[in-house]
């Protein structure tokens, strides 16, 4: 019976990388298939009695949202800005590295409040940038490599499904309404980017860390054809 992709972290050490990487894709869409239905049936529930989700919670991750304000800078950070800083955020420290790891508890602050808080304060991203330092230190010159070996081996795998449902809960922020009334469908909304982030956990963990950043700037492609068809029109 074929694992499921959040329990094989060796992959990458115990096949080709040809295999590995057709592996993914193979997984990233039929996750992403399920995902959609199951939202796409979500939808019809609703509408069957009357309720447009969409309209009642307005999801940020819509790329339809973006329309009236679409720019080649929303572009640009679809493609690249949210690839990489969402990369560092939930899988950057999936090496289990110590080197790797202490750089992500480093930037982990920083790319937190400016990523998700929207915070451009100078003051506050220099201290958040000590902050970061101090953590990097405090993990580089307390831990050691065999540490990190030892427990890569026994964390790897909650690591990445936490990597993976982390990737989608964070989602809801996304919602500028949620209440009961829409939490099924916000709950099948996020299954999409939890699904896509099971692909990027497995790239990430057995290719590695800029094959992840790839796989999320291709996940993202649809929603840039959108905006930038809006755009032209």
């Amino acid at each position: 019976m074929t694992k499921f992709i959040l329990n094989r972290p060796y992959d990458g050490k115990n096949y080709s990388r040809k295999k590995v990487i057709l592996t993914t894709l193979k997984w990233f869409v039929l996750l992403v298939i399920c995902a959609t239905l199951l939202r796409i049936l979500c939808v019809a529930i609703y509408m069957s009695n009357g309720i447009n989700p969409m309209e009642l919670t307005k999801f940020g991750g819509d790329p339809t949202v973006h329309r009236e304000y679409a720019s080649w800078r929303i572009v640009a950070q679809l493609m690249i800005m949210a690839p990489l800083l969402e990369e560092i955020i939930f899988r950057l420290g999936l090496s289990f590295k110590r080197r790797t790891v202490s750089l992500w508890l480093g930037l982990l602050p920083i790319v937190c409040a400016f990523y998700f808080l929207h915070c451009k304060t100078w003051y506050i991203l220099l201290g958040l940038f000590i902050i970061g330092v101090f953590l990097y230190w405090l993990t580089f010159s307390r831990t050691s490599d065999e540490q990190w070996i030892k427990w890569r081996k026994r964390y790897i795998v909650p690591a990445m499904y936490i990597s993976a449902i982390a990737f989608g809960v964070v989602h809801f922020l996304a919602f500028s309404v949620l209440n009961l009334q829409v939490f099924p469908f916000a709950l099948a909304t996020i299954l999409v980017p939890m699904a896509a982030g099971c692909a990027f956990t497995y790239a990430r963990v057995n290719l590695g860390f800029w094959w992840g950043v790839l796989l999320h700037c291709i996940n993202n492609i649809p929603a840039i054809l959108v905006i930038v068809s809006s755009m032209n029109q």
